[in-house]
């Protein structure tokens, strides 16, 4: 059994949190969607879905992998497997469970900003022990702007009301990314220049951004991805083929 992984673009895949799970025993198999994979045809060999971000939209349903990714969400939600959605990835599982994405009025978030929990999001078992509020790099400007029914809403930022969301138990989505690396970030300055004329940052800012910040990030993300590791993608459900999670 593996961990299906979509990604969308080159510059963002799983990165610290792939890393994270193949160090704690899991299995992992991308699909390089902007590349021409496609999207498997049923969950044969797959206990846990992971889509990444991307430049595209949520909303093109030109792109012909929108749709069969959509409908393998459904189907292992409705099978109880766990699910992550990273960025667009969590636009795309919000749209799939019936939530909506639009354009942020806000514009372009990107840089650091400060992610605060909410009630429920202080509760919340993959975000135990995490400050009520953290800074975490964005890249983004769409967003979910209605959630699917009876989904959580994890955390918010000032420009963003829905930064992470859950549905049920076993479905997670951020719209932040804490999966990245500073390499990442260095590789999103330098292929979109222009990102510092919308955002109003300029490039010794970011720098400076990522001094005071990336450490703190680094370590509450880890505890994050730890979290999803054992309790969220426990080994054992796969070693011994159980369909509820017993860490819960």
């Amino acid at each position: 059994m593996a961990i299906l992984i979509f990604e969308h673009t080159n510059t963002c895949g799983g990165e610290r949190l792939a890393t994270t799970l193949r160090d704690y025993g899991h299995r992992l198999r991308t699909r390089r969607l902007h590349e021409g994979d496609s999207v498997p045809v049923d969950l044969d060999d797959v206990d846990a879905i992971i889509s990444c971000g991307g430049p595209q939209s949520a909303n093109d349903d030109g792109n012909s992998w929108l749709a069969p990714q959509m409908e393998l969400m459904k189907q292992a939600h409705a099978l109880e497997m766990p699910i992550v959605g990273l960025c667009l990835g969590s636009q795309i599982l919000a749209r799939a469970f019936g939530g909506a994405v639009e354009k942020n009025p806000a514009g372009l978030e990107f840089g650091w900003h400060e992610v605060t929990l909410t009630s429920s999001g202080r509760e919340d078992p993959l975000h135990a022990g995490q400050g009520w509020n953290t800074s975490h790099f964005h890249h983004h400007r769409d967003h979910v702007s209605r959630l699917p029914a009876g989904a959580r809403l994890i955390a918010g930022s000032a420009k963003c009301k829905v930064q992470a969301w859950a549905l049920g138990l076993r479905t997670y989505a951020f719209q932040y990314h804490p999966e990245v690396t500073l390499r990442t970030i260095d590789n999103w300055a330098k292929d979109e220049p222009g990102v510092f004329v919308e955002s109003g940052l300029t490039s010794e800012q970011l720098r400076e951004q990522n001094r005071r910040h990336f450490a703190g990030f680094e370590r509450v993300t880890q505890r994050l991805f730890e979290s999803i590791a054992l309790l969220l993608m426990p080994v054992d459900r796969r070693q011994r083929g159980l369909v509820k999670d017993l860490h819960y």
